[in-house]
């Protein structure tokens, strides 16, 4: 089986079990509602599928159908549609202008307390392929790494590929367990996967070479072919070079136009093992196990950080090797 692939009888059908029923916990008599675009109904309507076989009420609500694009807030059209329901789906690609409207639908979920998956710029390679793992499966992983952690443990991580980071973290600061399994009144990227902290200090190089992204899609795209090397003191990224020389000064200049933007803001162990190479989206990506970064938006709310930004640009890699307060981790993106 190629690396990164699914099993070869886990299919779209497959994978929107594993949201509805796994992630998501839908059962009988409840309400979803699945927010999609035309781009992703196929998608949409596979979870609509499963959930009426679970005897469960499914709504799919489509945005171009409520009103063109972009959707600056949300509407009150699919605000309303949100009423009633225990568990809700945003299946969309990102687009331009909508950024907005994406953090009220997440906070409306919040507020009627319902189990919320966010599932923006999904492909149905990256669903099937993200979601071939079991969401309790993907919890345990990271509840066995969490456990090792110390509130002031340092983490060094290097590749082949010339990432050379050392990361300490903060006594103060949380880890947050974004494994998949969406609770009443929470959020969740799916596919899950991730356990994530804003760090006290990092310094060295990282070389990302999976995938970058932003909130926006100013930034997104491969970088297996055009890597990125990021050198970092004192917590801020002080400059980047890449083949791409390009890409490489358009995000210094994007850092430099945004007050936090050039600062290590997350960092993040993947613990979605049913991933062994990059998708080429940023939120799939982001659990590959592996180290990754982001820039600016620290989530202080839920970090407790003291500091954040009003943007962010994350990074991915590929085949890390962590050592943990010295001992190994992880080796080539594996766990030990």
């Amino acid at each position: 089986m190629p690396a990164g692939s699914a099993p070869p009888t886990f299919d779209l059908g497959s994978a929107a079990r594993r949201v509805v029923e796994g992630s998501l916990g839908v059962t009988a008599r409840e309400r979803l509602v699945v927010l999609c675009d035309r781009a992703h109904t196929e998608l949409a309507e596979a979870l609509v599928t499963v959930a009426t076989s679970l005897g469960a009420t499914a709504v799919q609500v489509v945005l171009e159908d409520v009103a063109a694009r972009p959707h600056v807030h949300a509407r009150p059209e699919v605000v309303e549609a949100l009423q009633g329901a225990q568990a809700s789906v945003l299946l969309c690609s990102f687009h331009g202008g909508e950024y907005t409207m994406r953090a009220e639908l997440v906070a409306e979920a919040e507020r009627l307390r319902l189990r919320h998956a966010h599932m923006v710029g999904l492909s149905r390679k990256s669903m099937v392929a993200g979601l071939a793992a079991d969401p309790a499966l993907v919890e345990a992983r990271s509840l066995a790494v969490l456990s090792r952690m110390r509130p002031t443990s340092v983490l060094r991580v290097r590749s082949a590929t010339g990432t050379d980071l050392t990361v300490r973290l903060h006594e103060r600061h949380r880890w947050l367990n974004h494994s998949g399994l969406v609770r009443a009144g929470a959020k969740e990227n799916l596919p899950g996967g991730e356990i994530v902290t804003c760090p006290a200090d990092a310094s060295g190089v990282y070389v990302a070479n999976g995938t970058l992204g932003d909130a926006t899609g100013s930034f997104a795209g491969s970088l297996v072919k055009t890597s990125l090397v990021l050198h970092v003191e004192g917590g801020f990224v002080k400059r980047i070079e890449g083949s791409d020389s390009t890409l490489a000064r358009r995000i210094q200049v994007a850092m430099r136009g945004v007050p936090n933007l050039d600062r290590v803001a997350l960092v993040s162990l993947g613990t979605n093992e049913s991933l062994r190479e990059p998708i080429g989206e940023i939120f799939v990506d982001q659990t590959l196990p592996s180290f990754h970064l982001s820039l600016g938006l620290t989530f202080p709310e839920r970090t407790g950080a003291s500091w954040t930004c009003e943007r962010w640009i994350g990074f991915t890699a590929t085949g890390s090797d962590v050592e943990l307060d010295g001992a190994p981790l992880m080796r080539s993106g594996r766990y030990l």
